[in-house]
């Protein structure tokens, strides 16, 4: 076959290849192209006697199908001589097979030092001194293949095998150091635990059994492993009726049972030994410098204060740190950025406000703060997370911060992952740490969410009281504040915000308010604080979202709907402090907050004009609408200026940008067209060229086209009926 895995030109030394699986081995690779030697001393099962007639029968079956062999018949314990006839014939050794094995099975009570000596010198020291003997010969050539030959009984133990079973686990422990010291030179070790039946096997095993376990099976994954293809270096396999399957080490999550600066106790290992056997939580470990690292890190938690000793606690932060949730999918469109804004006070008596509540603007955006939207519906779960038994009534929203890496969409589909970074012991309770991130379509992270959860009266667990990776809050300057904004709430404002996500009854349903111990429902923490950075970015950041980078606040005390929020902050370069006061109480509902505006604030941005958009694009030669629009410069005169009284702009496009503007002045003077952007257009409508031409010749329904999203208009949109009559008469011509 032509992708047929072929070993021409290459050397391969079997040790007890007379029968068995040497045997089959050595078939294998001659028919594949391989030189190989075959070595066998010719002993019984036990090791007793020698003769020369198991090697010849099997190098004469490979010469008579046309292969290159050569008999050795030394023990293993001669590895140089098993090698040298390598190099006498070959002049090279690219592959051992370590093969050669014999059995001395007796229960340990019985078993004499000679039976576990010459186990051991034939399974272990045998495979030492012939790897040892071609060690050499593959560092310098920068190539080798090893194969050692462990058992089911070395890796699991069988009865009145104590002699194989350590010997044959010796070989796993040869093999791992090897794989390490051979990987710079291309020399991969690997070790197979073969099912077979042998010699060894064959009065042991049923014959139907003994059957189907032939040599044959286990032959392609020595093959395999052998190959230049196969890069697999320091594993262990398992093999046998045509089954393969790879072996690993793994460990409990285990457990921390000391103090710092305190003895450590059996009883503290007995009272916690259930945490210490557990592999329903367990770790992989593939290199004894993963398992000294997780050593260092809990000898560092103990450092730390943070132990397990409080295995009873409802809180156990070193299993909540581990759990790993599931990906939450936040699937949203115009509709929810629009109520999300309205749920935060956005509102069409303000200035600027179509961009974030109606979705045909061509400024149509995201409020940064919604970020907390997705971010919010991920981490609900917590009281679910291992590690945390907590009575979701006496849990706080302590803390919020935001980051946004790029422009929020305006419709889409988010994915968030949530993670338990910390849990810190403040005495009166537990401080929750959950970080989320969130990933667009593209798998691009797009912006990130920290948590602060407090758990009432779950403190006390032995843990550490605080975490670098915590987001601090930050007072605000001593001085009075460079600015203050203050809006009043609406009654409904919980009830309008509820419908972004966070459904908690305690916001409108008066009887669990009052099990809360509020006199009546109260308003969303994150509500608030949607208030407050919508304040800081219309004082600072231009009402622009683009400017603002990151938003973080504690939450104080609870808001009442249809109070007042008043933002104060204080200005320091690109970091805007705030705190947000209850004027009709005078406290402070925020505190510690900051909102850190995107570098070099002031400069142009994706929410910029559209007039600025539009000069960023190439202009193309020409569009099938230029003779439209120049047409129109013959139609006007002084009585339609002063009929209509008003300034447009066309923002015409092609492929999805705008690569042609027009500005027609029906204001000033006799009026005119020209191109390029308009002076302060009190209409501004966006169209592509081809539904341009087709709504002026009657072929595309104006109300249509802007109810598609096909036409657009911003600005006094009725203004652009009184086009109508002036287009269609040019578009005739």
């Amino acid at each position: 076959m032509s992708n047929e895995l072929r070993f021409d030109g290459k050397v391969v030394i079997v040790t007890g290849a007379g029968g068995g699986l040497g045997r089959a081995y050595a078939l294998a690779f001659a028919s594949r192209g391989a030189s190989v030697v075959v070595n066998d001393l010719g002993s019984s099962r036990a090791g007793e006697g020698a003769t020369s007639t198991l090697a010849d029968k099997v190098v004469e079956e490979i010469r008579s199908k046309g292969g290159k062999a050569v008999a050795n018949y030394n023990s293993v314990e001669d590895g140089e001589e098993v090698v040298q006839t390598a190099l006498d014939h070959f002049s090279r050794i690219d592959i051992l097979i370590n093969n050669a094995g014999i059995l001395r099975d007796k229960s340990f009570s019985r078993m004499t030092v000679a039976e576990w000596d010459i186990i051991h010198r034939v399974h272990l020291r045998g495979s030492f001194l012939c790897t040892k003997a071609v060690w050499e010969h593959m560092r310098k050539q920068k190539y080798g293949r090893i194969i050692m030959t462990s058992s089911a009984a070395g890796i699991y133990g069988n009865f009145g095998q104590a002699n194989y079973s350590a010997a044959k686990l010796g070989l796993v422990g040869l093999m791992n150091t090897l794989a390490i010291e051979g990987e710079k030179y291309n020399i991969n070790v690997n070790t197979i635990s073969p099912v077979a039946g042998t010699r060894l096997t064959e009065d042991i095993l049923p014959p139907e059994v003994f059957e189907s376990l032939k040599p044959e099976f286990v032959v392609p994954i020595v093959v395999w492993l052998c190959h230049d293809e196969c890069h697999e270096n320091g594993g262990v396999y398992e093999a046998g009726g045509g089954f393969v399957t790879k072996i690993r080490w793994q460990r409990t999550d285990g457990a921390v049972l000391r103090e710092k600066n305190k003895p450590m106790t059996a009883e503290n290992i007995r009272d916690n030994w259930d945490r210490v056997v557990d592999f329903s939580r367990n770790h992989i470990i593939s290199t004894i410098r993963e398992s000294t690292l997780a050593a260092a890190e809990q000898v560092m938690r103990i450092e730390s204060g943070d132990n397990d000793l409080h295995s009873n606690h409802p809180i156990q932060p070193s299993i909540a740190i581990k759990h790993k949730s599931e990906p939450s999918v936040h699937v949203y469109n115009s509709n929810d950025v629009i109520k999300y804004a309205l749920g935060i006070g956005a509102s069409t008596t303000q200035e600027d406000h179509l961009k974030f509540l109606f979705e045909m603007n061509d400024d149509f955006c995201v409020l940064p703060t919604f970020a907390v939207v997705p971010a919010f519906t991920s981490m609900v779960g917590i009281t679910n997370v291992p590690g945390l038994s907590i009575n979701p009534a006496k849990i706080l929203h302590g803390e919020q911060y935001i980051e946004i890496f790029k422009p929020i969409p305006t419709s889409g589909k988010l994915t968030s992952q949530t993670k338990i970074s910390a849990v810190l012991d403040k005495g009166s309770g537990a401080a929750v740490i959950t970080d989320v991130d969130t990933f667009d379509e593209s798998g691009e992270r797009l912006f990130f969410n920290q948590f602060v959860t407090f758990a009432v009266g779950y403190g006390n667990f032995g843990g550490q009281r605080s975490s670098s990776g915590v987001k601090e809050p930050v007072k605000p300057p001593k001085r009075s504040p460079d600015a203050s904004i203050s809006e009043k709430t609406s009654k409904d404002q919980a009830a309008l915000y509820r419908l972004s996500g966070d459904s908690n009854p305690l916001h409108i349903e008066p009887s669990f308010a009052a099990m809360g111990g509020f006199k009546q429902p109260i308003l969303h923490g994150l509500c608030s604080y949607g208030y407050a950075a919508r304040h800081v970015m219309m004082k600072y950041g231009d009402n622009d979202p683009n400017k603002i980078k990151a938003v973080k606040t504690r939450f104080a005390k609870p808001v009442l709907p249809g109070q007042t929020l008043r933002t104060d902050m204080w200005k320091e370069g690109s970091r805007i402090y705030f705190q947000t006061v209850v004027v009709e109480t005078g406290v402070a509902c925020l505190t510690g907050g900051y909102v850190d505006l995107v570098d070099g604030t002031g400069s142009s941005s994706s929410s910029s004009s559209s007039v600025n958009q539009a000069q960023e694009q190439p202009v193309e030669d020409k569009l099938e609408s230029d003779a439209l629009f120049e047409g129109v410069q013959n139609l006007i005169n002084a009585d339609m200026v002063k009929k209509v009284n008003a300034i447009y702009q066309w923002n015409i496009t092609k492929n999805g940008k705008v690569t042609r503007q027009w500005a027609l002045d029906l204001k000033n003077g006799s009026g005119s067209m020209t191109s390029g952007p308009a002076s302060k257009p009190g209409c501004t409508l966006t169209i592509s060229d081809d539904d341009v031409m087709l709504m002026f010749s009657g072929k595309l329904n104006p109300q249509q086209a802007f109810f598609s999203g096909r036409f657009k208009a911003a600005g006094n949109i009725m203004l652009a009926q009184k086009l109508e009559t002036l287009f269609k008469a040019q578009a005739k011509l």
